[in-house]
Order: C-alpha cells, then sequence, then structure tokens
C-alpha cells in the first residue's frame, strides 16, 4: 500500500512548531495550496494548538479562525483534499457543510450521534487519535511503564470497532497513537514499533514531525532543525508500512517516497 502524505497548517498563534507563521487566513491558504504544490495528498487545518501546555479554545474562536479558510478552500475546489482538526462535535458537523474529505479527532471519538451524522457522507474518512489527558496536562502525568504502548493499542482497536459499528467502513478509518500526546519518551519510541504491527490490519496515521522526543533524543532545542531527523524517521515508517505520514515539510518527504518507489 502506499504511504499517503497529510501536510499540516496550523491557523493559531501559539503552535509548537510554526506559531503564528500562517495565522491570517492569506498565509493559511496560500500555505495549504503550497504543501499540495510539494505534493501533499491532504492537507490538515487546525485552528486549536494541541501542544503540550496549549490552554483550549472557545469553540466560536476555533471556528471563527477556520470558517474564512474553508470559505476560500471551497471556492478553489479544494476541500475534498483537506482535514480538519478538531476536538469539538459542533466544529466538525459545521465543517461537514464544506464537504471536507476528512476529520481528525486528537481526542479519538466525538458523540455517537455526531459520528453518525459524519457516516452519512459515504466519502468522508476519520481519524482517530490517542491522547492521554488534555493538552493542557497530558505532559504532567504521561503514559509510561511497560503497560503503556498495550493501553494505547486497546483504545484504538476500540475506536475501530466503534467507528464501525457508527457507519465507518474500513477504508474511512484512519488510527493514530498519538506520539507525544501523554507519553513519556520511551512510550513513544515503543509506539513505533507498535504501529508497525498495527499496520498489518489497520490503516495507521503517524505524526512525529518536529516533535520534542526527537529533539531529546538528539539534543536539538529548536523545532525547526528537526526536520532533517523527521525525515528519516518518517522515511522508515513508510518502509515499514504506515500508510499515512502527518508532517509539516511535505516536499522532502515526497521526494524521498518517490525515490524508494512508495508512491504512485
Amino acid at each position: 500500500m502506499n504511504t499517503q502524505i497529510m501536510g499540516v497548517v496550523n491557523i493559531t498563534p501559539d503552535s509548537f512548531s510554526d506559531g503564528g507563521s500562517y495565522f491570517t487566513p492569506e498565509k493559511a491558504i496560500r500555505h495549504c495550496l503550497d504543501l499540495f504544490e510539494q505534493g501533499a495528498d491532504m492537507v490538515d487545518i487546525g485552528a486549536e494548538s494541541s501542544r503540550p501546555g496549549a490552554a483550549s479554545v472557545d469553540p466560536a474562536i476555533e471556528w471563527q479562525r477556520l470558517s474564512p479558510v474553508l470559505d476560500k478552500l471551497r471556492d478553489l475546489g479544494l476541500c475534498r483534499k483537506i482535514s480538519v482538526d478538531t476536538r469539538r462535535d459542533e466544529i466538525m458537523l459545521r465543517a461537514l457543510s464544506y464537504n471536507v474529505g476528512w476529520i481528525n479527532n486528537i481526542e479519538g471519538l466525538a458523540r455517537e450521534g455526531t459520528m453518525r451524522e459524519l457516516a452519512k457522507d459515504k466519502e468522508l474518512k476519520y481519524i482517530a487519535m490517542h491522547m492521554h489527558g488534555t493538552p493542557a496536562a497530558m505532559q504532567s502525568t504521561p503514559l509510561t511503564g511497560n503497560s503503556a504502548a498495550l493501553e494505547v493499542q486497546q483504545k484504538l482497536v476500540s475506536y475501530h470497532s466503534q467507528l464501525s459499528s457508527t457507519g465507518f467502513d474500513n477504508d474511512r478509518i484512519f488510527l493514530d497513537p498519538g506520539i507525544g500526546f501523554g507519553k513519556d519518551d520511551t512510550t513513544n519510541f515503543k509506539l513505533l514499533k507498535l504501529s508497525l504491527s498495527l499496520a498489518k490490519k489497520f490503516q495507521i496515521l503517524i505524526g512525529v514531525s518536529r516533535k520534542s522526543f526527537i529533539g531529546r533524543a538528539l539534543g536539538i532545542s529548536d523545532p525547526l532543525d528537526r526536520d532533517p531527523p523527521s525525515k528519516m524517521l518518517e522515511l522508515g515508517l513508510a518502509l515499514g508500512g504506515i500508510q499515512m505520514i502527518r508532517t509539516h515539510q511535505v516536499g522532502v518527504l515526497h521526494t524521498m517516497l518517490s525515490q524508494s518507489n512508495l508512491e504512485q
């Protein structure tokens, strides 16, 4: 199976990797177009930061940031290639009216009624991520120890079962182990290995781009300087069978995958 590339656009002032760089609608739209030009299969746009320690954003503010970008992308006929990164049911349902192609939920599942409504769009795909705690506090008491990876696995399998029961076919379900979302560094590395195993049965998305655990392992404090090791790790995951990589730096990964004959 070919590995798909998901680009990232943060419409936030405080994202860990590029906070404020694409905060205006004009800059966000331009960056979406740039990522598509670089080879992204889809672009994930989010209007609430989920970095460790981030405060919750009011849904009205989240939509205020998101809607002008979706308006323009709809005008350009690109919304089917757009993923909306949100944990709010009301934002998911409003995004559905734009004919977006993906919902990416860092909290795993929405309410059952929302899930059934989303499932009615037979082309919509859903990404259920595992997160331990909330962004504001997840790294204060992260998952650790020998049972941590097993706990994540069990939760992801449960997500898949529940999504199936609400009407999502297997090819519309992606699972994300949530690297860096409430896990210590040892658990993050164990989850990379676990994900390669899970990818034999489920569609797996992984985001390691610029993550802090890479910085701590290699002594790299600036997130942008973590791009080269991120790319090598992403390539290894793709070679191992991971179906989708979520990344900030699309062009380099696209070239690497093309040269590795992993893309069509």
